[in-house]
């Protein structure tokens, strides 16, 4: 079994990695096959956390109906960051600013997340539970529809 923060930590680590990948890429065939990738990745992640995690942080950490409330916001900027550079062609320069919009948009979350949210709720609850969560966060990941 795996916790969810563990499991959520580890998908932060790879976009951050797909995200350097994209961001280095220079043709435009290597742009859109990896920005596919990251928008499936954080498509599928958003999803699983929206349903398994932050319904928990409501109920067990204290104010934790404020920062689910402001992940939830932070991920529909997200998803409206992936819908702008899905907008463009990858070999212009607007799609390489709409990428630089989107990963800035995305560390701030995952820095608030990492900072905040993940400590409150570790805190919060216990390791049975989270391993629990684990399988459930890993089981919406792969049900998650992605557009």
């Amino acid at each position: 079994m795996t916790d969810i923060i563990d499991l959520i930590l580890q998908d932060h680590h790879a976009v951050t990695a797909l995200f350097d990948k994209l961001q280095a890429a220079t043709e435009p065939a290597e742009r859109a096959a990896l920005f596919a990738e990251v928008k499936e990745d954080l498509e599928r992640h958003v999803t699983a956390e929206e349903k398994v995690l932050y319904p928990r942080v409501r109920k067990e950490v204290a104010g934790g109906n404020e920062e689910a409330k402001d992940a939830n916001e932070e991920h529909d900027q997200i998803r409206a960051a992936l819908k702008e550079v899905g907008e463009h062609e990858t070999g212009s320069e607007l799609f390489s600013l709409a990428v630089n919009q989107l990963v800035a948009t995305t560390k701030h979350h995952v820095g608030v997340e990492e900072t905040e949210l993940l400590p409150d709720f570790r805190a919060s609850s216990e390791v049975a539970e989270r391993e629990d969560l684990g399988l459930r966060f890993e089981e919406a990941k792969n049900k998650a529809a992605v557009s």
